[in-house]
């Protein structure tokens, strides 16, 4: 039996938004932290959250596809995700890793080297440019 699948509206948040996000509702910075830690002023850091709530709003309200992507981002830290299990962890600079410590697996993406990708980071220019993208 073939099941029809219907086409979902798609909402997009950039990575400067789900910064502020997670700053501010996940890590519980106050706004004057959180911009700090961004490196922008506090009114930027509440446009962005203000977006970023609306955006996700939208997603859980209206059934709406997110996809976070876009901007220039700097890292302070070495991300790296089993491509398996999806499992992501920091690394020191310089520490080699090769095996994942949830299931072992040797299939790893390393994020905050060149090339970029999620993780603790601060972005540059909201919608400067479509890099890497993230669906939830």
């Amino acid at each position: 039996m073939r099941v029809a699948m219907r086409y979902i509206d798609t909402v997009f948040m950039t990575i400067d938004e789900y910064e502020a996000l997670r700053l501010a509702d996940f890590e519980g910075m106050s706004h004057e932290e959180a911009a700090e830690e961004m490196e922008i002023s506090r009114p930027t850091f509440t446009r962005l959250l203000d977006s970023a709530h609306k955006k996700l709003a939208q997603m859980l309200v209206q059934g709406k596809r997110l996809v976070i992507e876009g901007g220039n981002v700097s890292f302070r830290y070495h991300i790296v995700k089993c491509a398996n299990c999806g499992h992501m962890f920091r690394i020191t600079p310089g520490q080699q890793i090769d095996q994942c410590p949830s299931c072992g697996s040797n299939n790893l993406i390393h994020f905050g080297l060149p090339g970029g990708g999620p993780g603790k980071g601060h972005g540059r220019g909201r919608g400067m440019g479509r890099g890497r993208r993230w669906n939830y």
